[in-house]
């Protein structure tokens, strides 16, 4: 079995210019009005994309562990960097294709017994787990940056809004249960947000 990598299971996101929804501009990058609002949406982003654009999302659990926060993420969760945490990756599936990855910190002190066995499980998004539990979310600290994948996108003549795109998010429940939340969207995701929107207003 293969050693588990305290990383990002998408690479290292330290050096990211990360910007804040509140000042980030959309349309001087490129990106359309449909992004962004995948991009900036407050709420739960699995139930948006299935209420705004038919997009019905499928989990594949990668992997989940207890591990200790980092440095950065311990100071976006009000943590200690030595603090547990149950480290949750995943992919969003939509009829077979990947619309994103995403990687889940949630520090184990405020974490219910049977909330980490549904994530175990590996069939239902995070947020959505939250709120059938009764639980209304608050996001903060919504940040977005387009990623250097390092050639990644090479073949991508669609423009920057086809990029590597992915936004950072710290869920709060009332509860006290929080995550720090990371998504990273492939191209493949802003395609088939443009489909549904041509056939929409045609």
């Amino acid at each position: 079995m293969m050693a588990h990598d305290a990383r990002m299971f998408f690479g290292s996101l330290d050096s990211q210019d990360w910007q804040s929804v509140r000042r980030w501009k959309p349309n001087e990058v490129g990106v359309s009005r449909d992004c962004a609002a995948v991009l900036t949406t407050a709420g739960s982003l699995t139930r948006f994309l299935e209420r705004h654009f038919g997009i019905r999302l499928d989990v594949r659990l990668h992997d989940q562990f207890v591990d200790q926060a980092r440095v950065d993420e311990a100071a976006l969760l009000n943590s200690h960097p030595s603090d547990s945490v149950l480290r949750r990756r995943v992919s969003l599936m939509h009829r077979g294709s990947v619309m994103f990855d995403a990687e889940s910190v949630l520090p184990l002190d405020a974490l219910p017994a049977d909330l980490m066995n549904d994530l175990q499980e590996g069939k239902r998004p995070l947020g959505n787990l939250l709120l059938d539990r009764g639980l209304s979310l608050s996001r903060s600290d919504l940040s977005v940056a387009l990623l250097d994948m390092k050639g990644d996108l090479k073949g991508d003549t669609a423009g920057l809004h086809y990029g590597r795109w992915a936004r950072r998010s710290v869920l709060r429940s009332p509860s006290g249960t929080r995550a720090l939340v990371v998504e990273v969207f492939h191209p493949e995701m802003w395609k088939r947000i443009e489909s549904t929107a041509r056939r929409y207003s045609a």
